[in-house]
């Protein structure tokens, strides 16, 4: 009799406490906002970071912008922006892709942070789309998010975006902390490679014939070729070419699948169909293959129909400039997508 209400009363104190967690955990939908910052030994960074209301520790993500003077939400640099208004000349329709995302994961219970790139906002630092000044900078916001009250240190994500998505492989393969990465419209292949598919993608898209479209992809390949020798000295050419030069020789080697082979936490691939700048579907098969050869069995490829490089519907041919067309928002199954893969593997 009195082990039954020793029991009976240690489970009606469980049942409390479980109460009293439940609600302290429990996703009600809202977030918080708050401008932040953090540094690298030669940039200063700005972000925002999205909190879910509630108490406890959450999983996290960082979202990671691709190639161009892009902000943490996706958009063209205000800037760049306002000097193209002024001079009358077109400019990106927002998309606020990241934005999107980012305030998705978090009304569903995850931590978000996403900033500025170097030399957009007002972030300091040179060489935003550099491979080593990049990574340096993930770290530091990987290290800044793991500081945080309301963050899991042991349930720190990626999300990259394009050439963000090659950062995001980079620092996965090399930190086993991740605990899960996303890549969206990641190519796989060599760097060299996938933009001479993009100039190839152009210039048929404006017509050229099949004599010009093989002598400028000959012209860009002996490029690749003189500066893998030695031959072509990126600090022989003057501005802005050596710039140009510089950023083809760090970056023609890279490839996405070299370092999903060596990537073991759970992965997560997504791609449009209608992408004019990765090609479709070789590279986001290619990623799938690379992630399984390493032995991670833990992949999800998930390919849409008529979206584009930044997941936008595109029901008919794909072109430049619909990226200056107003579209409305980030595919809803996309979101659908991210959310529900991210609940369940960082749960």
């Amino acid at each position: 009799m009195v082990l039954t209400k020793a029991v009976s009363g240690l489970i009606a104190v469980l049942m409390i406490l479980s109460m009293f967690i439940g609600c302290g955990t429990k996703v009600t939908g809202e977030f918080t906002e708050s401008e932040v910052s953090f540094y690298t030994n030669d940039s200063y960074l700005e972000g925002t970071l999205a909190v879910p209301e509630g108490k406890g520790r959450f999983p996290a993500v960082i979202i990671l912008a691709g190639s161009g003077p892009f902000d943490r939400n996706g958009d063209l640099d205000a800037r760049l922006i306002e000097a193209s208004q002024q001079a009358g000349e077109p400019t990106l329709a927002l998309s606020s892709t990241y934005r999107d995302i980012a305030e998705a994961l978090s009304r569903d219970g995850i931590v978000t942070l996403r900033y500025d790139k170097r030399e957009v906002g007002n972030s300091t630092g040179v060489g935003g789309d550099f491979p080593e000044p990049s990574l340096r900078d993930l770290k530091a916001a990987i290290a800044f998010l793991k500081e945080q009250p309301s963050v899991d240190a042991s349930r720190v994500a990626l999300v990259g975006h394009s050439l963000g998505g090659l950062w995001a492989l980079m620092e996965a393969a090399e930190n086993p902390d991740i605990a899960a990465v996303c890549v969206m419209a990641t190519p796989a292949k060599p760097m060299s490679e996938v933009i001479v598919e993009q100039i190839e993608g152009s210039l048929k898209l404006q017509g050229a014939n099949e004599t010009d479209i093989a002598a400028t992809v000959a012209q860009q390949q002996a490029i690749y070729a003189q500066l893998s020798s030695g031959v072509l000295d990126p600090a022989t050419v003057p501005e802005p070419l050596r710039y140009q030069l510089e950023y083809l020789k760090v970056i023609m080697d890279l490839a996405g699948a070299d370092y999903a082979r060596q990537i073991t936490c759970p992965a997560l691939i997504l791609q449009g169909d209608k992408d004019l700048f990765t090609t479709i579907p070789e590279e986001a098969i290619l990623l799938e293959q690379a992630f399984q050869e390493g032995g991670n069995d833990d992949v999800t490829l998930i390919t849409f129909t008529d979206l584009d490089h930044v997941f936008r519907l595109t029901p008919d041919q794909p072109s430049r400039a619909l990226y200056y067309e107003d579209r409305g928002p980030i595919s809803a199954d996309v979101i659908d997508a991210l959310v529900k893969w991210f609940k369940e593997v960082l749960r």
